[in-house]
């Protein structure tokens, strides 16, 4: 079977079926391709910045609870430790030698902290490979006292500094005063002493009758680090942030720190990265401040992602972000194009399959169709293959087009009888109607009609084809004529209209006829209503 005529041959039921479901199965095919590929790219694209910025977010922050965990529980132990030996602030040498070996261990850890309501302060802080402590005594608020100790922990230097420093006016110590018992983290800040990022957790607790306060300070600088390690590319950036807002960019490296602000680093050490990390905040807090979605944003007019996760199991404190061009991600797309290679191969060997199940289907059915069109590079076999064939549910013969050969004498009767072959033809599969053929196949011609010449009779089939059946069906018949046998005979070609066609006689009656074996059958009203309700829907 040749694939090609399938598209010049007229549709007949089956053929119509199999041309339908190729073109809805390509169609199909397009499709999904299409409905694949372009949100397919962007949402590849998507999921590889969100699984490049939620691994780095969540790494950042696992790495975190890995080193704010502990502290908690050290905490309490240095508490428990305290309280059972009567230990005061002021006891600064017990204090140092108990404390010192707890945390050598324990790098997060900068410093110590052991406060009274009264005002008394203890701090033990890491100096390097060394320690140094500060002591505040309220009988005399104007004099720190500082102490650096040796590896030995001695004592190799000491020193009173004027001071107008209070405990109980810090975060740390005002929010463990409201939640006694319970150890409470305040918000990321910079360490006075220090001038570097971090923590404080501090547990308020009674002894006889006075408020103690032990806290511990965790510096940031192992997160900030870990951020850096954690860079997802080049052209990645991560910051940390305040739930409020307030971002902080660790500054460069021949960039000096300013003073540390009341409020906290974050508006302290801003560097160029700055305005990024603030649009990224800011999309973050228009967006609803998500937790486990992107959070896409515009900077100078490049679309970046943004991640954000809570640094602990607190939202209203700390938080980490990551962000990454969208352009970033195309990079990383062009590394996977195998990948949507591979989807295109699948979806079009899956079409394949699925045509070959189609041609297989029909392919009986499609061997068995009757010829419904004349292949114009082959004419004359063509008809002598259909005359010797004979007449039957697709194909008439009729001798004339309008010649009564018995009376000599043009005939209305002669006329209807091809009409209503064509109007049975357009109300079933359609057919072919040979004029100028006898019914024992004999080709006679078309001279018996005495058209003056061919375009007469092309206007005389127009005309009746026209008055009897209507020229809205006249895209479904074609009419040409053709030599055959040194005779010129008349070729009319009915495809399988797509509505109801009834033939008005002279006298104005409606005929509706259908072809039934190598017959016209005229159908009673009741017939034709039924007939035409399954054929045409």
């Amino acid at each position: 079977m040749d694939p090609i005529s399938l598209l010049r041959l007229s549709s007949g039921p089956v053929r119509t079926r199999l041309l339908r479901d190729l073109l809805l199965l390509l169609f199909m095919t397009a499709a999904l391709l299409a409905a694949i590929n372009i949100p397919l790219i962007d949402s590849i694209k998507e999921d590889l910045a969100e699984s490049r910025i939620n691994t780095a977010t969540v790494s950042i922050r696992d790495e975190v609870m890995g080193l704010i965990t502990p502290v908690e529980q050290q905490l309490l132990i240095i508490r428990d430790g305290i309280a059972s030996t009567g230990l005061t602030p002021l006891d600064e040498f017990e204090l140092t030698k108990r404390l010192v070996p707890t945390l050598a261990h324990m790098p997060q850890i900068a410093g110590v902290i052991d406060a009274t309501g009264e005002g008394t302060e203890y701090r033990l802080q890491r100096d390097g490979d060394h320690w140094q402590t500060y002591v505040l005594n309220p009988q005399d608020p104007e004099q720190l006292r500082h102490t650096r100790w040796s590896q030995a922990l001695e004592p190799v230097e000491q020193e009173v500094l004027q001071s107008d420093r209070d405990p109980r006016l810090r975060p740390w110590f005002i929010m463990a005063e409201t939640s006694p018992g319970v150890p409470v983290w305040t918000q990321p800040y910079l360490f006075s002493s220090t001038q570097s990022p971090g923590l404080t957790v501090a547990l308020a607790w009674q002894q006889d009758d006075l408020m103690r306060i032990t806290a511990m300070d965790i510096a940031m600088d192992s997160i900030v680090k870990s951020i850096e390690e954690h860079a997802i590319s080049v052209d990645g950036r991560g910051f940390l942030f305040t739930n409020a807002g307030s971002i902080y960019l660790p500054p460069a490296p021949t960039e000096e720190s300013p003073p540390a602000d009341d409020d906290g680093f974050f508006s302290a050490h801003l560097t160029p990265d700055a305005s990024l990390a603030i649009d990224a905040v800011a999309a973050w807090n228009q967006a609803g401040r998500p937790e486990h979605e992107l959070v896409r944003f515009n900077r100078d007019g490049v679309p970046w992602w943004g991640g954000f996760r809570p640094l602990t199991d607190d939202p209203t404190g700390g938080w980490v972000a990551v962000v990454l061009p969208v352009s970033r991600t195309l990079a990383i797309l062009k590394n996977r194009w195998h990948l949507l290679a591979l989807t295109v191969v699948a979806i079009m060997l899956a079409s394949l399959a699925m045509t070959t199940l189609l041609v297989r289907k029909y392919h009986r059915q499609l061997s068995d169709l009757p010829k419904l069109r004349i292949d114009r590079t082959k004419v004359a076999s063509e008809l002598r293959e259909l005359i010797l064939s004979g007449e039957g549910c697709h194909l008439e013969f009729k001798s004339t087009m309008r010649m009564n050969l018995h009376s000599k004498t043009i005939g209305r009767e002669i006329e209807l009888a091809w009409l209503k072959a064509v109007a049975a033809f357009l109300n079933s599969e359609g057919g072919i109607l040979l004029l100028g053929i006898a019914d024992d196949g004999t080709a006679h011609g078309l001279a018996a009609d005495l058209f003056e010449n061919e375009d007469k009779c092309r206007l005389h089939f127009k005309n009746l084809f026209n008055q009897h059946l209507g020229p809205e069906y006249a895209r479904f018949v074609r009419f040409e004529l053709h030599d055959f046998e040194d005779v010129r005979i008349g070729v009319v070609e009915c495809e399988r209209a797509n509505t109801p066609v009834f033939l008005l006689d002279d006298k104005r009656r409606e005929w509706f006829l259908i072809r039934n074996g190598p017959s016209n059958t005229d159908l009673s009203i009741s017939r034709a209503l039924k007939y035409i309700r399954g054929r045409f829907g």
